[in-house]
């Protein structure tokens, strides 16, 4: 009993302390709270972004625009034979360089040559009937008269005795025979012209498909590929041999239609090839009015003279757009691009006002702007991708 009234003694004073440990740190939380000083609020003058600024002038530019582009064979021809046959000559390979007219492939031509041989002799054949038939009809005209003649003799005879008109009925049959004869004759004398002509034509078609047994170079220039191999059987418009002509070189390239309405036919651009210092002058050559449907770009053809350069190769080119006379101008750093859109901040009062623009045609650093920005206007010239409308600034 003795041990269970200490340990509820302890209790007891335990609690008592906690108590008055809790109301102290009341009252002293307390204390502080009316005690705090009051705080001062302090505005602190914010201090003007120094900037750089230039004028907004006024200048007649030559803009240009540089464009990527690739370098393509002035000429390239997918070669085909006109006739079908069996490759038996192989005349040339892959960067053999080639004249005009020089022979490339040859297909075996005997049947060729048999088809030729049976169209010639018809054709003499039928020159030599030709000359015939003029002969005979001579004859012919000759018969016919003598028989005429023999016709009126026997009607002089009279018609008293049988035999008399026996004779003339014999006689006047023979005449009809004979003009039937000599009509046929000068019929065929008349066609023979036609009938020559037309077996002319088909020897000239024989002799032609004979010919073309002989694949030959339509122009001057490199061999790029050899498809097939003696022995091969091809058939006609199958393409056996790619041909090009390097000595020339197309620099081709795709624009807007803004840039496309800029350029003319004749217009020298400027090539500059990858690694190379020189540029080359190129002339115009092409230019595509309707645009493509799927990218709405038009494409673009300049023809150089090559200067030992691989076709694909890629390169730039420089093109002078038309001339801008008394054009609003501002450097190319001072414009801001944000959600499509451009912008040049202008000092007014010392502080900045974001400008809405339109983008002309731009040369080197200097870019022709449209909107509503006035000429000796201050704007700021660099460095404004970090700043914001309405901010204070000094110069």
């Amino acid at each position: 009993m003795f041990g269970v009234d200490n340990n509820v003694q302890t209790k007891i004073i335990t609690h008592k302390y906690t108590f008055f440990l809790a109301v102290g740190i009341g009252l002293l939380v307390v204390l502080l709270v009316w005690t705090r000083p009051e705080l001062q609020t302090e505005l602190v003058e914010s201090v003007p972004l120094h900037v750089s600024v230039t004028q907004v002038k006024m200048k007649d530019l030559q803009p240009d625009l540089w464009l990527g582009g690739t370098l393509r064979p002035a000429q390239r021809a997918e070669l085909q034979f006109q006739v079908a046959g069996r490759i038996l000559e192989r005349l040339v390979e892959p960067g053999h360089q080639v004249e005009q007219g020089q022979p490339l492939l040859r297909l075996e031509e005997q049947d060729y040559q048999d088809r030729l041989t049976e169209a010639r002799a018809r054709w003499q054949q039928e020159k030599a009937a030709v000359k015939r038939d003029r002969k005979l009809l001579e004859l012919a005209e000759k018969n016919r008269e003598l028989q005429q003649a023999e016709v009126k003799r026997q009607q002089s005879l009279g018609h008293k005795s049988l035999a008399s008109r026996a004779g003339l009925d014999a006689s006047r049959q023979r005449l009809l025979q004979l003009e039937a004869d000599e009509e046929r004759l000068r019929h065929s004398v008349a066609t023979a012209e036609s009938r020559i002509a037309i077996l002319q034509a088909a020897l000239n078609r024989v002799e032609r498909d004979w010919q073309r047994t002989t694949l030959k170079a339509p122009f001057a220039g490199t061999v790029n590929r050899v498809i097939t191999e003696v022995g091969d059987d091809v058939t006609a418009k199958q393409v056996v041999l790619e041909l090009m002509r390097v000595d020339q070189l197309d620099f081709y390239a795709e624009v807007s239609g803004e840039t496309a309405s800029q350029l003319s036919l004749g217009q020298v651009i400027e090539i500059k090839v990858a690694g190379q210092r020189q540029l080359f002058a190129a002339e115009l050559i092409a230019i595509q009015k309707d645009p493509d449907p799927k990218t709405y770009t038009h494409a673009i053809r300049a023809r150089f003279a090559n200067p030992d350069v691989l076709p694909g190769t890629a390169v730039e080119s420089r093109v002078l757009l038309k001339k801008v006379v008394s054009a609003t101008v501002v450097p190319v750093a001072a414009v801001v691009h944000e959600e499509g859109k451009a912008y040049v901040f202008v000092v007014k009062d010392q502080v900045l006002q974001r400008r809405l623009i339109q983008l002309g045609p731009r040369q080197d650093d200097i870019q022709v702007v449209m909107g509503e920005l006035q000429v000796d206007e201050l704007i700021v010239s660099r460095n404004v991708a970090v700043l914001k409308d309405g901010l204070p600034v000094q110069y």
